[in-house]
C-alpha cells in the first residue's frame, strides 16, 4: 500500500516506522483498528493511560488561564495530585510567563509535510525558545531519548517555523507554517531548547540545539520520509522481543498472549525494548 499525497508526517508515524514499518502501514495507512491488549494487565495499564491523560489536560487547561485552585479541586487521584504539584513548584522556577500550550507547527520536508503538536513551548526573556514536554512514564537515560523521533523532529519544525514565536508576534491560529514568517522572524536553532519533565521523578531532561543538529536532522528525517514514499510493502520489524507490547502481533502472526507490564518496564530501563508508552497516541485537547 503506498503513501497518500496528502500524509502529514508526525514524530509519533515517524517513530512506529522506525520501529516496525509493518505497524507504520496497519496504523497509518491502512488505519487498521486491532483490539489486541499491549500487555496482560490491562487495567493497570489502562490507569496509568487515565492518569497520563488527566495529567496532560490539568496543564492544558492551566496554561490556557484556568485558576490552579479551581484545577486541583477537580483532582481525585494521589499520584495525579503528586505529579501536578511538583509540576507546579519546577514551573515556578523555570518558566517565564510568555507561554503557548498545545500548539501545532508544520513545515514543508522532501515534498511532504511535517508537524509537531507541543505540550507547551515558552519564551524566554531573551527570545530564545523553550520547548517542554510532559512525560508520565518511566525516564529513560539520556542517550536513548536523544535519538527519538520526538526529539529530532520537535526541535527541528521549531526552528522551521517558530520564528514568530520569538519575535514575540501572536496569532489567533495555532497551526503555524513556514509561508506565515516573515524574513525578519527567523530562529537561530542555537535559541531553542528542549526540555522533558518527567513527572515521576520531578525531574529533566534536556537537548540543546544548533545548526549541525539541525541539518543532520533534515537530512535524516528527508531521508526516512523519502524512503516510506518510495515503499509498497513494508515488513515486520526483525526485533521480535517488541512484538510481545504490540496490540499488532496477532495479525502479524509474531504471538497472541500480551507481554507483562513489568516486563515492559523493565525492558525499557535498560534499553532492550524502545516502545515508549508515552507516545503511542499523541494527546490533543
Amino acid at each position: 500500500m503506498s503513501l497518500p499525497a496528502d500524509f502529514l508526517f508526525s514524530q509519533s508515524a515517524l517513530q512506529d516506522y522506525v520501529d516496525c514499518p509493518r505497524r507504520f502501514e496497519l496504523r497509518y495507512l491502512r488505519e487498521l483498528e486491532w483490539p489486541a491488549l499491549e500487555t496482560r494487565q490491562a487495567r493497570e495499564q489502562e490507569e496509568q493511560a487515565r492518569q497520563g491523560r488527566d495529567f496532560h489536560h490539568l496543564l492544558h487547561q492551566q496554561a490556557m488561564g484556568v485558576p490552579v485552585e479551581a484545577l486541583e479541586a477537580t483532582i481525585d487521584d494521589e499520584t495525579t495530585l503528586r505529579w501536578w504539584r511538583s509540576c507546579l513548584g519546577w514551573q515556578e522556577h523555570h518558566l517565564p510567563a510568555t507561554r503557548h500550550a498545545e500548539l501545532v507547527l508544520s513545515t514543508p520536508l522532501a515534498g511532504r509535510r511535517l508537524m509537531a503538536r507541543y505540550d507547551l513551548v515558552a519564551r524566554m526573556e531573551d527570545g530564545g525558545l523553550l520547548i517542554v514536554d510532559w512525560k508520565t512514564g518511566r525516564m529513560p537515560r539520556a542517550a536513548l531519548l536523544a535519538g527519538r523521533m520526538q526529539t529530532i523532529v520537535y526541535p527541528y519544525v521549531l526552528a522551521s517555523a517558530g520564528g514568530w514565536l520569538s519575535a514575540g508576534r501572536l496569532d489567533n491560529t495555532k497551526t503555524i507554517s513556514p509561508e506565515m514568517i516573515r524574513p525578519d522572524e527567523m530562529i537561530r536553532p542555537e535559541m531553542i531548547r528542549m526540555i522533558y519533565w518527567f513527572a515521576e521523578e520531578g525531574r529533566t531532561i534536556e537537548f540543546g540545539y544548533d545548526e549541525e543538529r539541525r541539518r543532520q536532522a533534515e537530512e535524516r528525517l528527508a531521508t526516512i520520509i523519502g524512503e516510506i514514499g518510495a515503499r509498497s510493502e513494508f515488513a515486520p520489524t526483525t526485533d521480535e522481543r517488541a512484538c510481545r507490547f504490540c496490540r499488532y502481533r496477532s495479525f502479524c502472526e509474531r504471538g497472541v498472549e500480551a507481554g507483562d507490564l513489568s516486563e515492559l518496564n523493565e525492558a525499557k530501563a535498560d534499553e532492550s525494548i524502545t516502545l515508549d508508552l508515552d507516545e503511542l497516541e499523541e494527546i490533543a485537547f
